[in-house]
């Protein structure tokens, strides 16, 4: 019996490589998660105590690895960090944008996502506003498209949304394009740093009569690349930290010249995208996202941008069967007439880890100003129930990635072990996921077990030396 316990002692002490790490609370193990090729971020998820520790996160037993076999959950954290830098990045995340799998599927998974600790990040929004003259067309309710804009803009949640009570960290560089781009003003960008400054800006110049073809893709490139190499702004990002949030918003549809048509965009988006994948993918600086916003209604087709990742973008996939249609048609109808360039948008922000939306009136306008500044955090947590607890009875992948904010995934094994299972997990009151059994009640089922070992193991012994004590007095002397 001692050398049995011998034996699993010099077995458990074999494992030098600290992976799989054993997740506290269970007989499980867990291997260190595999960051995917090309991702623009580092999806890290924190396997061990240490890692929870030294991500100095303030709940470190919220943090580290739980499963539960018999509920058949995983709750797992993670953070998000420059591949280059390894430094932590603070991003606002909710669940559509985390996209999780076990064994590589997510279907009737239910999954619970809780952010931790709010950052006071620096955040530099960057609002680029169409003034083609479009933006002056009255809807049927008798008002301007632009007007629509201000209302948005001046939404007291918005303002508060770019300017956060007690973070000094933030700032809005409002610009306005046609054929170029400059500030709200007419003048050169500049940053506002108080509600009192925006408000002003919005105010005085935000409903000035512009005019002129709507260069939107040259409007990206500009946001992405010179703008963000001017004196002050750059100083502003490197110092505060900040991150770059560009919020692209039209009415319409990229339009340089009068014999344009839906095809003449094809070339002219790569390029843009082209620009925009290479920035963010540079590594020098905290990379920008892009958000595209239309102003109004699709344009109607029924096709969508073509599925994956830097796909190409081509005339079928960018215009369907509209590629020899004039955007804008002068005195007969052009595509602009009839909507928005959803496609486009939708490329864009693809390209640049955000997301596009079309919205017809200023109160679904402004909910998209206040996602783009929503409150950054630390880490996160996530946690899932498989259906079927058999899929916990063998090792199982989880991958995390992210459907926007940028293009990451990681991997990361689970294995169980093959005969020993830990006590269940306790389901608190008013709960809906289990947590690990306090170490009070295992040792209360350990102890007589280890009780009963040690007894048996002392039992054979004593037994002899019992009974030669009394077959020794049995003996006669010699």
């Amino acid at each position: 019996m001692i050398g049995l316990a011998l034996l699993l002692l010099g077995v458990l002490g074999c494992q030098v490589d600290p992976y799989p790490a054993p997740i506290e609370g269970t007989t499980y193990r867990i291997s260190k998660d595999v960051p995917g090729e090309q991702s623009e971020v580092t999806i890290d998820i924190l396997t061990t105590r240490d890692e929870c520790v030294n991500a100095k996160v303030n709940d470190v037993e919220r943090c580290i690895p739980f499963v539960d076999r018999a509920a058949g959950e995983v709750r797992l954290a993670f953070e998000l960090r420059d591949p280059t830098t390894s430094e932590t990045l603070f991003r606002a995340l909710d669940a559509p944008q985390v996209r999780l799998q076990h064994d590589s599927r997510n279907d009737n998974l239910d999954v619970a996502f809780i952010p931790h600790e709010p950052m006071n990040a620096g955040q530099l929004f960057i609002l680029v506003i169409d003034g083609s003259g479009s933006m002056q067309e009255v809807d049927d309710r008798g008002r301007k498209r632009i007007e629509k804009v201000y209302q948005a803009l001046m939404d007291p949640g918005v303002i508060d949304g770019f300017f956060p009570e007690g973070n000094s960290n933030t700032g809005v560089v409002l610009l306005r394009f046609s054929e170029k781009v400059v500030g709200l003003d007419g003048g050169a960008p500049r940053i506002l740093k108080s509600p009192k400054d925006y408000r002003q800006m919005v105010k005085t110049h935000l409903l000035t009569q512009s005019g002129g073809y709507t260069h939107l893709y040259d409007a990206l490139k500009y946001s992405v690349t010179e703008l963000l190499g001017i004196q002050e702004i750059k100083r502003f990002l490197v110092l505060k930290s900040a991150e770059p949030t560009v919020v692209l918003l039209t009415d319409g549809f990229n339009n340089e010249a009068a014999d344009d048509t839906c095809g003449t965009n094809a070339d002219r988006l790569q390029e843009a995208l082209d620009v925009v994948r290479e920035v963010r993918t540079a590594g020098t600086t905290i990379p920008p996202t892009v958000y595209g916003v239309g102003l109004g209604e699709a344009y109607p087709t029924p096709h969508e941008k073509p599925e994956g990742l830097s796909q190409k973008v081509t005339i079928p996939g960018l215009c369907g069967t509209y590629g020899d249609y004039l955007i804008d048609g002068g005195r007969d109808k052009g595509l602009e007439d009839y909507g928005i360039d959803h496609i486009s948008l939708a490329w864009i922000a693809e390209a640049g880890g955000g997301r596009s939306y079309v919205k017809r009136d200023p109160r679904g306008l402004a909910d998209v100003f206040k996602e783009t500044s929503a409150i950054r955090h630390r880490w996160y947590e996530i946690m899932y129930r498989v259906p079927d607890a058999w899929h916990h009875r063998k090792s199982f992948e989880v991958q995390l990635g992210l459907e926007t904010v940028a293009r990451a995934v990681t991997t990361v094994n689970i294995h169980p072990h093959p005969w020993l299972d830990a006590p269940t997990g306790t389901l608190p009151p008013g709960e809906e996921w289990v947590v690990a059994t306090p170490l009070r009640r295992s040792l209360a089922l350990l102890l007589p077990i280890l009780g009963l070992i040690i007894t048996l193991m002392f039992i054979g012994p004593a037994a002899f030396n019992v009974r030669r004590a009394i077959f020794r007095r049995a003996r006669p002397r010699k």
